[in-house]
């Protein structure tokens, strides 16, 4: 990352238009459609809520003996319960007592609005891409120990760094990557194409699908539905590897009426027509692990539970399913890597032992037990990890380490800030409905390119 870039983000405030502050119940209704997927079952992110009292400075301390920590109910069960049982060893060292309660990751956005709204609930909520940036002013100052661990275990990643630091100020300790690669059937690439070798390029990926679907076997499957999880981890990428851009680094422009947005779309469709099993253009972040798991796609992309549940479920897949890396385009190889991270909440009277419990957490006696708990389903977010044992035990699941310290990962929004603009951009699907117009046969390139401008324009107040 350009540093010259990363202090403009820094420095940059809310282009016109842009609304930091909201009321619940449009926050609510913002986030009301957002869907959860197999492959991560995420949810999208709030728009900026109101401000707290105080514009993000802890309450005053009032020898607090309880923390209350808020976290999704993941994936992996064995994770949660690790982290339970380091809660429960922090506390008792301390002498303070640490209840982990654990939700339905789509029920976290209507608890922080609600935690915001009221002034009191969890002292550490876990946050999702940029909210930290919307919770700006209901979030204490990390700094000192996000610093610290950067220094200690070899920095957090660029994209990671984009979401915490909001404005110079880390709002949130980063916590984790549930990254995405592409599961993809060994057998059926052998027996179409004769070898077992993942495509490198975008133009090699077209050529894969179309050879593959030639030969009589099935093609890529690629959502493009109104779903939180896979659509815009493909479709951001896509456009990024070829050049566009919704704005410019300080978001003050729309570029997305671009050649090279228009070059993007033009290739999908042809990956589309050519590479594509019918049916994707309603698929959702459930419909490709369906398909996947019934032989119905050779490859998709996903988090690893395509590959957990195969290893548990269907072993003879599993066997045959290996993974690839995001795709280089024209413009370069970039990717949109799913992650979280944990924010102090400033109506909390207990800020301070939260910042040090969740700097704790990230420790390597607590922080590598942790990842080896998840077997590979999550990617540690500071360079320490890189070489992590985990990551020795199952070669088949080392792209989705590769896909973080690869250096690739981007967020909506880029080379802006990841605002409050950017996320609505995310949350209405302008992205994913670029590419989906022009595929459908709606719109051509051209006015599949101007109409998301358009779109984008609106949404950043432009």
């Amino acid at each position: 990352m350009d540093p010259n870039a990363q202090n403009r983000r820094q420095k940059h405030e809310a282009p016109r238009g842009e609304r930091r502050r909201v009321s619940r119940r449009r926050f609510l209704k913002l986030t009301a459609g957002a869907s959860v997927g197999l492959a991560l079952a995420a949810c999208a992110p709030p728009p900026a809520p109101s401000a707290s009292p105080g514009g993000g400075e802890a309450q005053p301390a009032q020898e607090a003996k309880s923390i209350h920590m808020l976290q999704w109910s993941s994936f992996i069960a064995a994770m949660d319960e690790l982290l339970i049982q380091q809660a429960s060893q922090w506390g008792a060292d301390n002498g303070v007592e640490v209840t982990v309660e654990r939700i339905a990751v789509n029920d976290i956005p209507a608890r922080l609005a609600s935690a915001v709204q009221a002034q009191s609930g969890p002292d550490i909520i876990q946050m999702w891409d940029n909210w930290a940036w919307l919770y700006e002013d209901n979030l204490v100052d990390v700094s000192a120990e996000a610093s610290a661990l950067e220094s200690e275990q070899g920095g957090f990643y660029d994209d990671m760094k984009a979401y915490c630091n909001v404005n110079g100020t880390w709002r949130a300790i980063p916590y984790a990557f549930v990254p995405n690669a592409f599961p993809y059937r060994t057998d059926y690439f052998q027996e179409g194409l004769g070898h077992t070798n993942w495509p490198d390029t975008t133009e090699e990926f077209i050529e894969t699908g179309a050879a593959l679907m030639d030969a009589g076997q099935p093609g890529f499957g690629i959502a493009f539905g109104h779903s939180f999880g896979d659509p815009p981890s493909f479709w951001y990428p896509w456009l990024w590897s070829h050049g566009g851009h919704e704005v410019n680094e300080d978001a003050t422009e729309v570029t997305l009426n671009s050649p090279e947005t228009v070059a993007a779309v033009e290739s999908a469709v042809r990956l589309f027509n050519e590479g594509f099993v019918p049916g994707t253009l309603s698929w959702d972040d459930s419909s490709n692990n369906r398909a996947y798991l019934a032989g119905q796609v050779s490859s998709t992309i996903n988090g690893a539970s395509i590959y957990f549940v195969a290893k548990r479920d269907f072993p003879d897949i599993a066997e045959v399913t290996n993974h690839g890396l995001h795709l280089a385009g024209p413009a370069g190889r970039y990717s949109y890597q799913f992650n979280w991270s944990n924010g102090v909440m400033a109506y909390s009277n207990a800020a301070e032992p939260a910042k040090e419990f969740i700097s704790w957490l990230m420790q390597p006696e607590q922080y590598g037990p942790w990842l080896e708990a998840g077997e590979g389903y999550d990617v540690g977010v500071l360079h320490a990890y890189d070489d992590h044992p985990v990551w020795q035990k199952d070669p088949k699941i080392l792209a989705y380490r590769d896909a973080v310290i690869q250096g690739t990962g981007r967020w909506p929004g880029w080379p802006g800030p990841p605002i409050a603009s950017a996320a609505r951009v995310r949350n209405d699907y302008i992205i994913v409905d670029l590419f989906a117009k022009a595929c459908s046969g709606e719109f051509t390139p051209e006015q599949a390119a101007e109409w998301a401008a358009g779109q984008v324009a609106r949404r950043y107040g432009l």
